[in-house]
């Protein structure tokens, strides 16, 4: 039940992710423009340019701050790396490989029965 649930989860926060890949590439723009905005910003030496590059800025953030589906998405992508981590996990630890040394759990319970 817990692998179905699992698989459940991973599928639901990919379509979502995928639904959404628009609006997080638009927030990745709003971001770089953000960021592009301070940056020229902070080295504009006139008032001129120091207040058009911070209406840059400002825009960038703002147009940032209002695109919550971008964030949405970006929410079901971390579940959709979750449960695949999780999956892989669970595949690794319930595999059949059989151990490189037959004697180990021999070794370990003998120990513990002379204890």
């Amino acid at each position: 039940m817990k692998k179905f649930l699992l698989v459940v989860l991973g599928i639901i926060a990919a379509i979502v992710a995928v639904a959404n890949i628009g609006s997080i590439v638009a927030l990745t723009l709003s971001a770089a423009a953000a960021l592009f905005g301070w940056h020229h910003f902070r080295k504009s030496n006139s008032t001129i340019g120091r207040i058009l590059w911070g209406i840059i800025m400002l825009v960038g953030v703002l147009t940032g701050i209002s695109n919550i589906p971008a964030f949405i998405g970006l929410l079901a992508a971390a579940g959709a790396y979750y449960a695949w981590r999780k999956w892989k996990l669970n595949q690794l630890t319930n595999s059949n490989v059989i151990d490189a040394d037959p004697f180990a759990k021999f070794e370990k319970q003998w120990n513990e029965f002379t204890k």
